[in-house]
C-alpha cells in the first residue's frame, strides 16, 4: 500500500496536490474567489513579462542591425525569454494588494473597489518585476551562467548583457520619475549592496567547504570534526551581529541568517519598495511569510536541483546537510525537516488564502524534489 501511495503521489502534479490538500483542510468558501484571483494575477504577471521581454527583443533586433549579435536557426526575428520563477513573491504581493483594494473576482461586484490602488499596484508590480529580473540577470552574468537566457541570438553572453542593460535602464527611469519616492530607490540600493556584499561571504563559505572535503579525504577524524563544527557554527547556526527586527523570532531556524542575507533580504526590500511606492502597509505577517517562503523555496527547490553541480563547489544548506550527515537518507530527512519548519512558520503568519496556497504548492514541490534526491546516489 505504501508503494501504491508513492506511485499515486508521483503521478499527481504538485499544484493539484496542493490545491486538493489546502481546500480540503480549509473548508472556507472564500477560497473560491482566491482561486479566481490567483488566475487573474497569474495572467497579469504573464502579460507583464511578455511586455518586458518584447521590449528586450526590440533592443536585440537593433543590436542585430548594428552587427553586435546575430540570429541562428530559421528566420531573422530575435526571440528572447528568461526564467521568471523568482517573481512569485511579486505575484503574491499583487494579489495581497488586490485584496486590500477589494479588487477580487465575485467580491468586487458587492464591495467598493479602490480602483486607484488596483491600477497603481499593477504599475508598481511591473516595475518591481523588471527590478527583480534585472538583478537576477546581473548575478547570472557575473557568474557566467547563461542557461536561463533562452534566445536564438548569439553570442549568448552579449545577448545577456544587452538584455540586462535594457531592464536596468528601465528600472533607473522608474527611479527618476518625479512621482517615485526616494525610499523606493533606497530599498533597491540596500538590497543590491547587501547582495554584492554577500558575494564575499560566498567565497569564504566555498573555502570552508573545500577545507571540509580536504579533511574528509586526507585528514584525521579530529580535523573533519573541527571543520564540521565550523560549518555548523558559521553557516547553519550563524548568529546575527545586529537585531533582525521583523525576523527576531526566526533567528533560531537552521541556516536563517545566511539564507536571509543570501535571498531573504532581497524580497524584504522588494516589499519595502511596494510600501514606499504605494504608501500602503502590507502587514508584518505577510512580509514574514513571504521571506520565510522564499528561503524554503531556495533550499527545497533551487539548492536541491543544483546539488549535483554544487556538491563540491558551493556551500548551501543542501550540500552542508548531505556532507555532514552520516548517510544520504539522514541528510535528506534533515533537509526535509528544515524546509517544512520554514513553511510551517510561513503559513502560521500568512494573512490570506492566496499566500497559503502558494506555500502549500512549494511544500509539495519540495517534498517531490527531496524524495528524488534521496533516490539518487550522486
Amino acid at each position: 500500500m505504501q508503494d501504491l501511495a508513492v506511485a499515486v503521489r508521483s503521478r499527481t502534479p504538485p499544484i493539484a496536490r496542493a490545491f486538493l490538500r489546502y481546500v480540503g483542510r480549509s473548508r472556507d468558501p472564500s477560497v473560491v474567489p482566491m482561486l479566481l484571483l490567483r488566475s487573474e494575477v497569474d495572467d497579469d504577471i504573464e502579460a507583464m513579462t511578455a511586455r518586458m521581454f518584447r521590449e528586450v527583443e526590440l533592443d536585440l533586433e537593433r543590436a542585430v542591425d548594428e552587427g553586435a549579435i546575430e540570429t541562428v536557426g530559421v528566420g531573422d526575428t530575435v526571440r528572447f525569454d528568461y526564467d521568471t520563477r523568482l517573481v512569485l513573491p511579486a505575484l503574491l504581493t499583487l494579489g495581497r494588494l488586490c485584496l486590500v483594494a477589494n479588487d477580487v473576482p465575485v467580491l468586487r461586484h458587492v464591495r467598493d473597489v479602490d480602483d486607484d490602488l488596483a491600477r497603481e499596484s499593477r504599475a508598481t508590480t511591473y516595475n518591481i518585476v523588471q527590478a527583480l529580473v534585472d538583478g537576477d540577470m546581473r548575478d547570472a552574468i557575473n557568474d557566467a551562467e547563461y542557461e536561463d537566457f533562452e534566445t536564438n541570438a548569439r553570442p549568448k553572453s552579449t545577448v545577456a548583457e544587452r538584455a540586462q542593460a535594457t531592464l536596468a535602464e528601465n528600472v533607473q527611469a522608474w527611479f527618476e520619475e518625479p512621482d517615485t519616492p526616494a525610499a523606493v530607490r533606497e530599498s533597491y540600493q540596500h538590497a543590491v549592496d547587501l547582495s554584492e556584499g554577500h558575494q564575499d561571504d560566498d567565497e569564504a563559505f566555498r573555502d570552508l567547504l573545500e577545507r571540509y572535503h580536504a579533511a574528509n579525504e586526507d585528514g584525521t577524524e579530529e580535523q573533519r570534526a573541527t571543520v564540521a563544527d565550523e560549518i555548523r557554527e558559521r553557516y547553519k547556526f550563524a548568529e546575527p551581529e545586529e537585531p533582525l527586527d521583523l525576523f527576531a523570532a526566526d533567528a533560531d531556524l537552521p541556516y536563517f541568517l545566511t539564507q536571509y542575507l543570501r535571498v531573504g533580504i532581497l524580497y524584504e526590500d522588494m516589499l519595502n519598495m511596494y510600501e514606499a511606492d504605494l504608501d500602503v502597509e502590507l502587514g508584518e505577517g505577510f512580509k514574514r511569510s513571504i521571506v520565510l517562503m522564499v528561503i524554503a523555496a531556495q533550499v527545497g527547490l533551487d539548492d536541491t536541483d543544483d546539488y549535483p553541480e554544487d556538491r563540491r563547489t558551493q556551500l548551501t544548506p543542501v550540500t552542508a546537510e548531505l556532507n555532514l550527515a552520516a548517510d544520504r537518507e539522514t541528510g535528506v530527512e534533515n533537509l526535509r525537516e528544515v524546509v517544512v519548519e520554514y513553511l510551517d512558520r510561513a503559513e502560521a503568519c500568512s494573512p490570506d488564502h492566496l499566500t497559503n496556497m502558494a506555500i502549500e504548492y512549494i511544500r509539495q514541490q519540495s517534498l517531490d524534489r527531496l524524495a528524488a534526491l534521496a533516490a539518487t546516489d550522486q
